[in-house]
């Protein structure tokens, strides 16, 4: 399949740790433009993360979190309201589904599943099942 959007970001993490200056922010863009996406330098995503299909539309806003075995489908959004303090933290083994929004400072506890397009703007219990606009609770497993 090639370098996904991850790939890009893992690359340009790395660079930025060792101090290369310009660099990381070069291989960063290029990720962007190549994969239509945003992953930002200063979110903090774990190395098993996944994102859906290379990571095609994906906006990951600067100071978020994301745990282990998470998976984020392709045109997910995950970043903060305007004019609101505070970022998404998405705990482990989190599925979210295709164009899914996650706004403002919630958090999504371990083994949720969030539904194709839903607007998570409240925290989301660990196990819980979440769908539609505004996301609602369907079922906890």
């Amino acid at each position: 399949m090639g370098p996904t959007a991850l790939t890009f970001y893992w690359a340009a993490k790395r660079l930025k740790r060792l101090g290369v200056p310009v660099l990381p922010n070069v291989v960063a863009a290029v990720g962007t433009r190549m994969h239509q996406c945003h992953v930002d330098l200063d979110a903090r995503l774990h190395s098993s993360v996944e994102l859906g299909y290379g990571g095609m539309g994906v906006v990951v806003a600067p100071g978020v979190e994301i745990g282990e075995g998470s998976f984020l489908s392709q045109n997910v959004s995950v970043e903060p309201n305007p004019g609101v303090p505070g970022v998404p933290r998405i705990g482990r083994k989190v599925f979210v589904g295709v164009g899914a929004q996650i706004m403002g400072p919630v958090t999504v506890g371990d083994g949720a599943v969030i539904g194709a397009n839903a607007v998570v703007t409240a925290d989301v219990a660990p196990g819980a099942v979440v769908a539609g606009i505004p996301g609602r609770e369907l079922k906890r497993k």
